[in-house]
């Protein structure tokens, strides 16, 4: 019994481990954003309707464009520095009289045909070609129907009528 109470003894007196200290949190990549320099102070001249540029447009064009924000009813990708441009010939549901659609920005009111024919994908791409990963909602001042003068190159123009553009300026109204 001896032996255990200065077992025990030793033990309690001995002195402790001290836990290991907390690792610092790994550094992490400042999150993207995308640059100022994307936004132009000055409206550029010369920029086309969407629909007519998209039925003259060719993959590695430089071509200025013209349009609304919109065209769904999330018209920003989440994440992703993408956004659809309509025509500024398309009246939105809340420019019809009467009308009290939630999201006037989906023209909802117009047909698919009309629509595929008037729409392009607007993204804005970092140096490996790639969308940047952060929204362009809010960007600029960028908003569902927001009126948008956009210069950039031709990414895709595909036979079922996609029109993508790769962003290197963009004037918001």
């Amino acid at each position: 019994m001896l032996a255990f109470a200065l077992v025990v003894a030793l033990v309690a007196g001995a002195p402790q481990a001290t836990p290991p200290a907390p690792k610092p949190p790994a550094p992490t990549a400042p999150a993207p954003a995308i640059p100022d320099s994307t936004f132009l102070k000055e409206k550029p001249k010369d920029a086309k309707p969407v629909k007519e540029a998209k039925a003259a447009a060719k993959v590695g064009d430089t071509v200025t464009i013209t349009g609304r924000i919109g065209g769904r009813k999330e018209p920003f990708v989440k994440n992703r520095a993408m956004f659809f441009l309509v025509d500024p010939s398309l009246k939105a549901c809340s420019e019809n009289p009467g009308d009290t659609c939630k999201f006037p920005w989906d023209f909802c009111c117009e047909t698919p045909e009309t629509m595929k024919a008037c729409m392009a994908t607007i993204q804005i791409v970092g140096a490996d070609g790639k969308p940047l990963k952060v929204t362009a909602e809010g960007a600029g001042g960028m908003k569902p129907l927001s009126r948008l003068t956009v210069v950039g190159k031709v990414r895709e123009v595909s036979k079922d009528g996609a029109l993508v553009i790769d962003a290197t300026g963009i004037f918001v109204e």
